[in-house]
């Protein structure tokens, strides 16, 4: 360990952490942990690096890590949900019973005249 924590203070310019949550302890019905990757800010590459390691294997209180009132960047990736259709994907209605070709289709997007598709569909 000792020698990737050196080379990561000789070409690295961003120390980020893997952290997880101890999940058994939130009391839910979940059981698998969230995993995530925090990046470390403030001070030169070697100061991110040992404070990293003095929390290596030991529980971060959200106290410890964060002040009233402060404000932090998020970035988020959504969950993929694959190819859709258009009554998934935009909420269309479904079509009645008795439609020739298919239920989940678009019937109509937008009256004859205006002849153009509006911006509400």
């Amino acid at each position: 360990i000792e020698r990737d924590l050196k080379r990561i203070v000789k070409y690295c310019k961003v120390v980020r952490v893997i952290a997880h949550t101890q999940i058994r302890k939130v009391g839910l019905r979940q059981k698998k942990a969230h995993v995530m990757e925090i990046q470390v800010n403030g001070g030169t590459v070697q100061e991110k690096v040992n404070f990293a390691k003095a929390l290596f294997e030991k529980t971060v209180p959200v106290a410890g890590v964060f002040a009233q009132n402060e404000l932090i960047d998020v970035i988020g990736v959504t969950k993929g949900k694959g190819y859709e259709g258009v009554t998934t994907r935009w909420g269309t209605k479904r079509l009645p019973r008795k439609t020739h070709r298919g239920l989940r289709k678009v019937g109509c997007i937008g009256a004859w005249h205006p002849s153009h598709v509006s911006w509400t569909v």
